[in-house]
């Protein structure tokens, strides 16, 4: 699937960019960038197989670009704050809804590994994709339709290089996954009448070009590493945008957990993260339902500079339902747990504010793999589900203690 090899590029990009030796000599970088470029995605190419088996294709699969806009505040050679505003003027169509001409902004943190001629760095950017027109609302048979602008939020993650042919000037090329999380929308109401839009997570590859001019004075910093302590452990608070299968329901379900990193080398460590979600599905579904938990085990690579640190992460694991239906025989129905798949890949900031102190924020795409469901009915009849493939946008807050 494209949107499975998207995904590839941004996590291998990441790891690759954090994972280059990082040499401790002074780095030359100004505090202030601003950048004017070129920037591009493919239109959300998404299928759905019913239990009909009849294919469900939403969106046409082409490529839309524009130009955009950057900041970029230097906070050290290898972190920095930055902004960006682009317009994609392409016209793309997503659930049968036009979705019309983009305007991307997108604010986040870069951070990688600086040379003096060029600059490998990961980026973790959300921000919000706005439409015009987002949706083709009908108030009324009877009344024209109306035209509405759509804004959903959106996470950016990848790779980007910079090359400096010159002490002033930056050539930066960027490749990322961004995921845009479109909730249901009403788009017609009458007496007994409801029209409901649903809701699904798009997938885009984003590539980027751009030319950038530094500003200000120059600064010559050598950044010192923290020391680095065997185990750190605290808790979380978790936000997790994925869809409700049942009626294609986008939903941020909050929660709560905890993670453990053994950081068993410079710059490798085996991380593991849990988080439980109370919110529970309105209906339950034979492939999702009632409460979720979260659990991940795999790896973080990336560097500690001055009191931060910058990881790419990349772990298995698995998510629980508690109630899914397993059989229908009204009135009764039976509902089992259920345990799916997971891989979670992204990145991971990390402040020391003391030597025993971390806050820590993650930001990723916690894919989904549902499983085939198979439910049997009265009079010997049987409802094939097959299996499914969704993204989720998943965000982590949290503090601990190091070891």
């Amino acid at each position: 699937m494209v949107w499975q090899f998207r995904g590839r590029i941004a996590l291998s990009l990441w790891i690759a960019f954090l994972l280059l030796p990082s040499l401790a000599s002074a780095q030359l970088f100004t505090r202030q960038e601003i950048g004017l470029g070129l920037q591009s995605q493919t239109s959300s190419l998404y299928v759905d197989v019913a239990p009909s088996a009849v294919p469900d294709y939403i969106g046409p699969r082409h490529i839309f670009a524009g130009p955009f806009g950057r900041y970029t505040w230097n906070l050290a050679p290898s972190l920095a704050l930055e902004g960006s505003l682009g317009y994609l003027p392409g016209f793309q169509t997503s659930f049968g809804v036009d979705n019309g001409h983009e305007l991307l902004a997108l604010a986040g943190v870069k951070a990688g590994w600086r040379r003096r001629r060029f600059g490998l760095y990961g980026k973790i950017e959300p921000g919000l994709a706005s439409f015009s027109p987002g949706l083709n609302v009908e108030i009324h048979p009877d009344q024209p339709t109306d035209y509405q602008r759509r804004t959903n939020f959106a996470l950016d993650t990848g790779g980007v290089l910079e090359l400096y042919p010159s002490d002033r000037t930056i050539l930066r090329f960027d490749v990322s996954q961004t995921l845009l999380a479109e909730y249901d929308q009403v788009l017609a109401r009458a007496p007994g009448f409801l029209d409901l839009h649903e809701g699904h997570l798009a997938d885009h590859l984003g590539l980027a070009v751009s030319l950038a001019h530094r500003f200000g004075a120059f600064h010559d910093e050598t950044e010192s590493s923290p020391a680095r302590q065997p185990l750190d452990i605290g808790v979380l608070y978790s936000l997790q945008q994925r869809l409700h299968l049942s009626f294609a329901q986008m939903q941020a379900n909050s929660g709560g957990g905890a993670f453990l990193s053994w950081n068993f080398a410079r710059y490798l460590s085996f991380d593991t993260t849990a988080f439980y979600s109370p919110h529970k599905d309105g209906f339950i579904f034979p492939q999702d339902g009632g409460t979720s938990t979260d659990a991940f085990a795999g790896f973080k690579a990336g560097i500690r500079r001055g009191r931060m640190g910058y990881f790419a992460k990349a772990r298995p694991g698995a998510i629980q339902f508690s109630r899914t239906v397993s059989e229908e025989n009204p009135p009764a129905i039976h509902w089992e747990k259920t345990t799916d798949f997971a891989l979670d890949s992204g990145g991971i900031l990390e402040v020391y504010p003391a030597r025993h102190l971390l806050l820590r924020a993650e930001a990723g795409n916690a894919w989904i793999h549902y499983h085939a469901a198979n439910i049997h009915l009265p009079q010997n009849q049987d409802l094939y589900y097959t299996p499914r493939r969704r993204s989720s946008i998943t965000l982590l807050f949290g503090g601990g203690i190091r070891f």
